[in-house]
């Protein structure tokens, strides 16, 4: 389970070009960060909040905020914690972990991925992808391959955080091939592609993790009005 996310003191020296952390952020997140609840930030707090950020949920666990560290190759984005620990996530997709419980180490076939395009280019996008999974369960490491067919669901409009956004549900329907264990993921997708809200199941036998975005620099949602 991901647990205690991203202090501000850790934010603030892996982001690049951060301005000083105010107290009034490091009061918001300490707020956030009380034991025993989840992790909510007020749309005051969130209009005000400098860094991107989502809230992180495993079922059955509380939900905590995330925070973007860094982003390397293009658009693989790292959300990580004081700990170290790290999603990398690809496309609203997490492709790789680190320093969980339990790890994803490696996702083949990126390039495939129906996710990149299935909103922007439908008439060029392929809508079934397979691909190979390197996991840690256990102290071991583990192998599978994973074929999946995506379908576009409804036009929605999804209550976020930050406000209402317009969006379209993409659901993945997929198998792990060796086991024959079968999942259905969902991507909250906007027009241009930007995923702003998940629920993964990362390899055989783990929980779904739901991603929903809570702030996302470079985006502007000025016009959104959070309930």
């Amino acid at each position: 389970m991901l647990i205690r996310y991203c202090l501000l003191t850790f934010w603030a020296v892996i982001v690049s070009g951060c301005t000083a952390v105010t107290d009034e952020v490091r009061e918001t997140v300490e707020y956030a960060f009380k034991e025993q609840q989840d992790a909510e930030l007020t749309p005051e707090e969130i209009k005000d909040f400098p860094y991107t950020a989502m809230y992180a949920q495993w079922e059955g666990f509380p939900r905590t905020l995330i925070v973007l560290g860094f982003i390397d190759n293009p658009g693989e984005r790292h959300f990580v914690t004081a700990e170290k620990e790290t999603l990398v996530i690809r496309n609203g997709r997490v492709i790789r972990t680190q320093d969980l419980r339990q790890n994803l180490l490696a996702t083949s076939n990126l390039s495939q991925d129906p996710l990149q395009c299935i909103i922007t280019q439908p008439a060029k996008c392929k809508t079934s992808w397979q691909r190979d999974y390197d996991y840690q369960f256990e102290e071991q490491t583990l192998s599978r391959t994973v074929n999946s067919q995506f379908y576009v669901q409804e036009e929605q409009t999804l209550d976020l955080p930050f406000g209402e956004v317009d969006v379209t549900l993409i659901e993945e329907k997929g198998r792990f091939k060796l086991t024959g264990e079968t999942f259905i993921n969902r991507f909250w997708v906007e027009s241009d592609g930007h995923v702003v809200k998940s629920e993964q199941q990362l390899f055989p036998g783990e929980v779904t993790l739901t991603l929903t975005q809570v702030t996302w620099i470079g985006r502007d949602y000025s016009n959104k009005v959070a309930k």
